[in-house]
Parts: structure tokens; sequence; C-alpha cells
């Protein structure tokens, strides 16, 4: 089928701007940040559809102004250290750590494994660094040796997942690494027989390590904690769980103490919440330190021994800000945008930032001053349209939400598309490579970004969505849909509804109140019971659902109805085949329940891809199928137009 103008320009349009970003290298995090510069982590995709990572270095002119310096093919993470950077890269099938100078000069290898590298820490005082790794293993053996002869991965715990059967992972192994190229130590910490480590390690003083933990219980369940490693005294351990929240993502402080994101625990029915944690070395019970207005913050870094840098997300921004420990007060730091990933170093902050109609940019930033100097943007086409930030009230629900909307520059919307971010504790406050609003935009319809109750930035609102994924957030989702569409004149619009994962199960539930045109998800959790039965984190579902047996009933309840989707409606079903966190196997239940009830469901299973969408040549793909099935949906009069036109 040809398209003509307008409906076939507008597709080409799309489809152009949807290769821009399948195209386009993706910075995604600042690596490492020190006196010499910053390494910055770009994914380039490459022409055989998929990306490869690279560290590229910027160093800073004497006028202030940056410039790159060196890339680093093949790298992953770095780490700062005097003099240059500790840096992990791939090369001919190995996991290499190498200390590389900040002129760029010849690396010194300083650790390589077959496995994979953790976590990276510099000792206080330098001279060596831990690395944590985690090998692959083969096939588990039976204590018996009953299934010798066998590719069978054999366990007797709650905690095995297709994950560990697909590819057995060894034990974390710590290493205690000289930078000056000599051997390194094989650390062996006496880790009680009922936790397993996270490959998570931070310095709390140069003679103890802190290193994360997990305790996996028979009911399903998970808690997170750490274990105190003496490293010059016999290696001696002390673990340290709290009875109210997880410890994870830890970031080392100056003064002996290190500060975790944690999160709170699920008592009776009462939804979890995140704060930042303090943990000093005598290892008492970890100092909360509360938000102003409920925010959830997570350290990123510290600016001298009382001052612990944090983010936190607050409708639609997430923030950089300082914690005065003395004081007790937050204090915003200026952004441009919204804070995607951060690095703490000598008063400033290394930042890129992003929103939903703003690509990447790199910038380091005075934490006092609030002055930034432009490192690098990523870049794209311009924008086909315009943004708008909708702050909602709905009805019956707790808390405020919001929801953006992105109409073209063009005439009329031909059409509505509504996006569903994942999660649930996602939100739309940064600019998006995958799920993108403006390959549709430009496709002539306009689109809106719903963040519904559990959206990262609205803590008011997460009481309405904890354990009422149907009740709660999907009708409140659906009622936010509406009322955006009635300010901006679009009820009589076509209609259609997207999402992946936790976005993709509200696409399939709203359709039962919204009657889309089109249904369009990837990976999406449809029958939870089937699904935390079968994730390979199921103990995050235990988390908020309870046990699948004992709370079956609760789990049913939230799971999609068995005729959401109208007969006639076109439905685009996606999953990878990779996936352990939402069996694919849902996906195909779901397409087969949906044919049989008279819905034009198509179904594609990409074989390299995971949970997420994440290959370059898949993601092109993707937006080929679902931005014509839109155009056929969405715009019939055009579409019938241009086909009566002919070739």
């Amino acid at each position: 089928m040809t398209l003509t103008a307008p409906a076939g320009v507008r597709l080409a349009e799309g489809m152009a701007l949807a290769e821009s970003h399948c195209t386009e290298p993706r910075p995604t995090e600042v690596a490492a940040y020190g006196d010499d510069g910053l390494l910055l982590r770009v994914d380039v995709p490459t022409r055989h559809g998929a990306e490869q990572p690279h560290l590229v270095h910027y160093r800073r002119r004497p006028d202030g102004t940056w410039e790159p310096a060196w890339t680093l093919p093949w790298g992953t993470q770095a780490l700062a250290v005097p003099g240059g950077y500790v840096c992990v890269r791939r090369a001919d099938g190995r996991t290499l750590v190498e200390l590389r100078p900040a002129d760029g000069g010849p690396e010194q290898l300083l650790l390589s494994t077959r496995g994979r590298a953790g976590t990276l820490a510099l000792r206080p005082g330098g001279g060596w660094i831990a690395v944590t790794t985690s090998t692959f293993g083969g096939p588990g053996e039976h204590p018996q040796g009953l299934l010798a002869g066998s590719d069978a991965v054999w366990a007797e715990g709650s905690d095995m997942t297709l994950s560990h059967a697909k590819q057995p992972q060894g034990e974390w192994q710590v290493h205690l690494v000289p930078l000056d190229g000599t051997a390194p130590r094989l650390l062996t910490p006496d880790v009680p027989a009922d936790l397993a480590l996270t490959g998570e390690a931070a310095w709390a003083t140069p003679a103890t390590l802190f290193l994360g933990v997990h305790r996996h219980h028979r009911r399903g369940t998970r808690d997170f904690g750490l274990l105190s490693l003496a490293v010059d005294g016999g290696e001696a351990t002390r673990a340290l769980f709290s009875g109210t929240v997880d410890l994870c993502y830890p970031v080392p402080g100056p003064a002996g103490q290190v500060a975790y994101l944690g999160t709170t625990r699920r008592a009776d029915n009462e939804p979890v919440s995140q704060i930042a944690c303090l943990v000093g070395e005598e290892l008492g019970r970890p100092v909360l330190l509360a938000a102003e207005n409920g925010l959830w913050q997570r350290p990123v870094g510290w600016d001298g021994p009382r001052r612990l840098v944090c983010t936190a997300e607050s409708g639609p921004r997430r923030g950089l800000y300082l914690h005065d420990l003395d004081h007790g007060t937050w204090t915003p730091v200026p952004t441009r945008a919204s804070v995607m990933n951060a690095r703490i170093h000598a008063g400033r902050a290394a930042v890129l930032t992003s929103a939903p109609d703003r690509p990447p940019v790199l910038e380091v930033t005075g934490l006092h001053t609030g002055t930034g100097e432009h490192v690098v943007s990523a870049g794209t086409p311009p924008l086909p349209g315009r943004l708008e930030y909708r702050p909602q009230r709905i009805p019956g629900m707790d808390g405020d939400v919001a929801s953006w909307v992105c109409l073209p520059d063009r005439g009329r919307p031909l059409g509505t598309v509504v996006l569903y971010h994942g999660g649930p504790f996602k939100s739309w406050s940064e600019w998006s490579w995958r799920w993108n609003p403006w390959p549709f935009v430009a496709c002539g319809f306009a689109v809106v970004l719903v963040e519904p109750p559990l959206s990262l930035g609205y803590p008011d609102a997460v009481r309405t969505g904890w354990r009422q994924w149907r009740g709660g957030i999907a009708a409140g989702a659906a009622a936010q849909v509406e009322a955006v569409r009635a300010r901006e004149g679009l009820l009589d619009s076509p209609l259609a509804l997207m999402g992946g994962s936790f976005g993709g199960y509200l696409a399939l539930t709203t359709a039962d109140s919204l009657n889309p045109d089109l249904v369009v998800t990837h990976a999406a959790p449809l029958d939870l019971t089937q699904v935390a039965e079968g994730s390979d984190v199921g103990w995050q579902w235990i988390r908020e659902f309870g046990d699948p047996t004992e709370w079956r009933p609760l789990y049913q309840l939230n799971s999609l109805a068995p005729r959401a989707v109208r007969p006639g409606t076109r439905v685009l079903l996606s999953h990878g085949l990779l996936d352990g966190l939402v069996p694919p196997t849902e996906t195909l239940r779901t397409h087969r329940a949906l044919a049989r009830q008279g819905v034009r469901s198509e179904v594609a299973f990409f074989r390299s891809e995971a949970h997420p969408l994440s290959r370059p040549g898949n993601i092109r793909a993707w937006y080929r199928w679902v931005l014509s099935a839109a155009a056929d949906e969405l715009a019939p009069a055009a579409t019938a137009s241009a086909e009566e036109a002919g070739p």
C-alpha cells in the first residue's frame, strides 16, 4: 500500500523521526567524574542492528569549555582514580579491568575475568580498588549426582529462576586490586549460608568494606542488607539487616559512613516508599533522612562530609538536592531539565539531563552557585510539535497526578495515541529513546503521556494504586485520559492505547472503558498469578500482593478482565523470548484468547530481546509495524483516499 499526502507524507515523516532515534548515539550515564575530566557512556547503534557501548573522555579547557579527548570502544563502566580512570571493557570474550591515564595513554591491565564486573570501589587513601565479579557457571550438580550426564540445572530453594537455568551464574567474588599493576588479592568473606552477595560494594573506612547481600526466604520474599568485611583483620564479617527498610545502591562518604537507598518493607497493606539512609562503620541502626513533601530521594554523591547529594522526583522533573545533615535542610540545585544521572566531585556535579521534548544534555554544574557549563548534547531532528504538562485531580483518587500532551504543529490531530509508562514506579520526566511520542506526532497524532497512581513524583497518589491495579490505577488512568481528551477537544478523535510492561497492562485494561480503535503492548503482565509464579523477580510481586496462593483472589481481581477488548479491535502484541521478568507465554496466551473472542490480534516475538525492546534494529522494525497500524486504524479516511489514488 502506498500512502500519499497527507497520510503518506506524515507516515514517512514519522518513520524518519523514528529512524533518527534508532541511529543516534545515546548518552546513557556519567560513568566517572574526577580531577582530570569525566567519562560519559554512550551506546552507539551498529549497522547490524545492535548497540556498542563506548566511554568518551571529556576534559575542561582553560576557558571553561569542554572537549572530547579520547574514546574507549566496548567500555561499560569506570571509576575516577588519581591520575586517570579504571575502566571496564569487553574484549575477546573476557571482561578487562584496566587503568587508563587521563591523557589517553596506554592502558595497564589490572584484572581479567570471563564473567562480568559488578562494582568498582576506590579504597580511601588510594592505591587500591575493590572489584566484584561474577563468573558464569555450568549446569548445577545434584548433591547425589543423580542428574550426572544431563544438562539440567538443579535447585531446591524458591529462589530458582529461568535466567539462572538459561545461564547459570557463579558466586560473586571480591578482589582487592592494587593500581600499580601488581597481583590482585582475592578476598574470602565468610558469607553466612542463608545470605548471598549482590555484587554491590562500598568502603566505609580503609579497613572496612561493605558488601551488599540479600536473604531469600522460603516463602519467596527477599530482604536486602549488607555485610561488613574487615579487610585487614582476617576478613571477619558482620551482617546488618534493618527491620524496616531494604538497603541497596551504596554511595560511600568521606567520613566513615555510607549512604544507601532504603525501600520500606511491606507492613500490612501499607504501600512502600523510598528514603535515603546512612550506615556507619559500627553497623548501628540506619539513620533515615526524610525529605520534604514526602519526596522519594536517592543518594548519588557527597559534597563534603556533612552534605549528601540526592535526586528526588516531584511532578514533571527529577531534581538534584543538597541535604545538610547538621541542619536537616534540603536545598534544590538548579538544573535545566530532569536529572537522568549525576556524579559529584569537588563541589560540582556532572549531570545528564533531559525532558520528554529535550534529548539528553551533559553539563557540569556548581552545587552552590548553580552555574552550568555545557559539555555535549544528543542530536535529533527538530520536533514536529509542542509539549504541555497537565496536572490532574481525579475524583475518588488520593493526591494529584498528571499527564503530558504532545500536539502536532500542523492542523487538527488525526487521532489520539495514549502512552502508558512501565514500572509501575516510573514516570515520563525524561527523554525516551524507546517509547518516544514524537514519531506519532510527526504522523499527525496527538499523544498523551499518562502518569497514573504509583508514578514517581506523586507520593500522595501512591495509596490509590498500591495493590489496586484495576480498581485504582487503571480506573484512574482511564479517567485521566478522558479528562485530557475533553480539555484538548479530542473526545471524537480515533484512539490508540499503547504501553510496555506495566504500561501494556494498562493499555489492555483501560480498553474496557475507553473503547480504542488500536491497542499496542509489549511484554505486558496480565494474569498476575501466573506472572508472579513464573517471574525471575517473583519476590517483588509478593512484596506488593502477598503470597500468590494465599492471596490468589487479590491477584485475580487485579488481572486483565476476560473480555477487556471489544471484538473487531486491532491489537498488536509483542514480547522478547529472553524475558525473565514477564514470561513470554503471557503474550502468547493473551493473543490466543483475544483471537478466539473476535479481536484482530497480531503477535510478534523478538528472539534476541529480554524484557525491554532494546536493539535498534528491532526498535526500527517495531515502529514500522506500529506506525503503519496507527495510520490504518486512526486515519481511515486519509488512508482510503491514498489507496484510491493508487501506487
